[in-house]
This record gives C-alpha cells, sequence and structure tokens, in this order.
C-alpha cells in the first residue's frame, strides 16, 4: 500500500470514537476494512462477549496459533459529577497527566448518543498570579468541564449529560503540513489508531505474499488477527481473547515512544527510524520473551527494514499482560508515536506500514 491508501484507512478509523468500554463505532469500520480486504475468502470477522473483533486465518497443517492484536480503544474521561451551577466533574478513563487539560476541548456521548462539546476549565493567565503559574499542579480530580449549561437541571434536561457518561478529547486528524509531507500525521488516538490500521495494511499482505485461493495461508500456523477491547483500562479484552482462544504467541502493536525531551526517561527512540522491538515495560515487571524478540530482529536486518530497540518504563500493554498473566511468549512492536497520551500525538505512513513488513516477514519464515 501506498502512503495515500494507509492514510485513507487510519483516517477512516480516525472517523468514529471509541473510549474504552465503547469501541463499538470503531470496531465497525475496522470490521468493514478487514471484511472489504478479504471479500470471497469466506473468513468470518467475529465479535466476541467483550467486544473484540477478530478474524482466524487457517494455516497448512497448523499445529501452533499466533494472535497479533492491536486495541480500539483510546484515553478520555468519565463524568463525575455534575454540580448545581452546570459544570461537569471527571475521572479519568485511561491514563494521563493534568498538565495539559486546561481549556482542553473535548467530546461527551450523552444519553441519546450524540457527542456534546465541553471545555475543561482553568484560569486565564489574566487572572493567575505569578507563584501559582510556577508551582501549581494540575489534579484531573479538582478540575471541571464547562459545556454552557447554567445549572445542574439544564445539563441534564436540555445537553441530557448523565454521571458515567464517557468523554474523548477532541482535535483535528490527517497530515500534519499536507502541502510538504505525505508521511506525518497528526491527530487523536494515534494510540492506538497507528497500530490498528497496521492490522488492516498487515491483513492485505498477508493475503497477496501468504494465502492461497481458497483463503488458507501457506504456513504451518493459525493467524489470528485481534482489535481488542479495554485496553487502556486495564487490557481486559486481550484477557478475555486469550482465556477463550488457544494461543501459543502473541505479537501486541502499539506506539513506541518518542520522548527525547528534557527530563524524560526514555530509550532514544526516533519519528522516522522504523518499528521499535519493545524488550521490556512497566519498570521492569513487564520483560517479553528474549529469543522471541531476538528473532524478529533478526527477521528486520535480514529483510533489510529499519527497526529500533526500546523499553518503556511508564507503559503496559496487551502484550505484556499476556505474557506476565497468561504466560504465553509474547513480544511487542511499537509504532513510533510523539506526544502519546496527549492530543495531537503524531506519527508516520511509514511507520506503520514497515511494521506491517516486519510481520508479514516473520510469518513468511515460520517452516
Amino acid at each position: 500500500m501506498n502512503n495515500k491508501e494507509i492514510l485513507s484507512i487510519i483516517a477512516n478509523l480516525a472517523s468514529k470514537r471509541a473510549p474504552s468500554g465503547l469501541e463499538q463505532a470503531r470496531s465497525e469500520i475496522f470490521k468493514k476494512e478487514l471484511e472489504k480486504i478479504l471479500e470471497n475468502k469466506d473468513i468470518p470477522v467475529i465479535k466476541d462477549a467483550l467486544g473484540n473483533h477478530f478474524i482466524k486465518l487457517r494455516g497448512k497443517s497448523a499445529k501452533k496459533s499466533i494472535a497479533i492484536m492491536a486495541h480500539v480503544d483510546e484515553i478520555g474521561g468519565t463524568i463525575r459529577k455534575i454540580t448545581k451551577k452546570g459544570t461537569l466533574e471527571f475521572s479519568r478513563r485511561g491514563g494521563y497527566e493534568g498538565r495539559w487539560l486546561v481549556s482542553r476541548t473535548i467530546k461527551i456521548f450523552n444519553k441519546e448518543g450524540k457527542w456534546i462539546n465541553g471545555i475543561i476549565s482553568g484560569r486565564s493567565a489574566h487572572s493567575t498570579p505569578d507563584a501559582l503559574r510556577i508551582k501549581e499542579k494540575f489534579d484531573p480530580l479538582e478540575m471541571e468541564i464547562y459545556i454552557g449549561a447554567k445549572n445542574m437541571e439544564e445539563a441534564m434536561k436540555d445537553y441530557k449529560i448523565h454521571v458515567g457518561a464517557p468523554f474523548v478529547f477532541s482535535g483535528e486528524f490527517g497530515l500534519l503540513n499536507p502541502d510538504i509531507n505525505d508521511n506525518i500525521i497528526a491527530g487523536y488516538s494515534m494510540d492506538n489508531l497507528a497500530a490498528l490500521a497496521c492490522l488492516v495494511v498487515l491483513t492485505e499482505k498477508i493475503k497477496n505474499q501468504l494465502m492461497d485461493d481458497f483463503g488458507h495461508l501457506k504456513i504451518p500456523c493459525n493467524v489470528y488477527i485481534v482489535g481488542t477491547s479495554r485496553e487502556e483500562i486495564g487490557t481486559e479484552g486481550a484477557h478475555y481473547f486469550l482465556k477463550d482462544n488457544n494461543i501459543d504467541n502473541v505479537i501486541a502493536i502499539d506506539i513506541g515512544l518518542v520522548a527525547d525531551f528534557p527530563g524524560s526517561i526514555n530509550s532514544d527512540i526516533q519519528l522516522e527510524s522504523g518499528p521499535v522491538i519493545i524488550w521490556q515495560e512497566g519498570r521492569g515487571s513487564g520483560v517479553f520473551d528474549y529469543d522471541f524478540c531476538k528473532k524478529l530482529s533478526k527477521i528486520a536486518e535480514k529483510s533489510n527494514i529499519p527497526y529500533q530497540d526500546g523499553v518503556c518504563e511508564f507503559y503496559g500493554s496487551d502484550g505484556g499482560k499476556a505474557q506476565k498473566w497468561s504466560g504465553i511468549p509474547s513480544v511487542l512492536i511499537g509504532i513510533p508515536v510523539m506526544f502519546s497520551h496527549n492530543v495531537p500525538e503524531v506519527s508516520t505512513l511509514n511507520g506503520i506500514d514497515k511494521t506491517a513488513d516486519l510481520l508479514v516477514n516473520y510469518l513468511k519464515s515460520l517452516k
């Protein structure tokens, strides 16, 4: 696929929002993208009880099964309280810091299934003393959302807001500077839209390079392509999928942290230097299968695919939980993303494509 085609896929996926636990709209687009690729192959897209969407590609005389997964959901929040003056207090849905939230625009999913615009309130610079500008710490639990309502009754009656309503962060999505650069993309939910788009691109490559006319793979292994739910709130979808399916190895696709900024803990991952093989996550509590990681690095070198090695300290993933809690040998491949768990996040179309190349070449190596 060329950059224009990959951009079309990821922009289509981005057109529907997916707060954790409410991924269905984006999952439907993911399903349609897979069905378009697999037309006439009689390979159904399956939805399980926790909202994971997946396909099973059957291998030739297969004795093992590999799951390649990326999560559908994105960070956001949950309305925790409607105040008497009509503002909204909230809790996190997924992990992020409060320092970037002031004046951030959001979309709240109301009782009628409509998205309501809101703004996370913060003092103007014109009314904030110097001492607070320097020292103030922003805790999301102490912040409020303004939607235009005059009081609690109006917020509930006219805006149809309720306690428990999810929200996501607003923004634009697409090429950062389309007239100059056709590779760098920016927008909300790049974690994990980049990886979800990669699953679609990978499926296309598998069909073209590894599938016969009957829809069977030419390798002795079954391959599951899985869009998982609820990753940002504890990898619940992946855990449910692995409990319900007999899987021998897991490859998770997520983000590689481009964070070479003062004060950051990082592995010097670069935005345009290829997919990242992540060897460890979670402050040392998530150690991936060493031989599996090494195998992928050798595949990249043999295939002349640029790649990077990484360790992500403050990070957890579907792959990490598969390894740690399910005892399944797992690896994590990160597509380089800058400004993660912020809006906008920045990634590249080339990173998506090269990650898919690495994985299809790995599958080709299976004997």
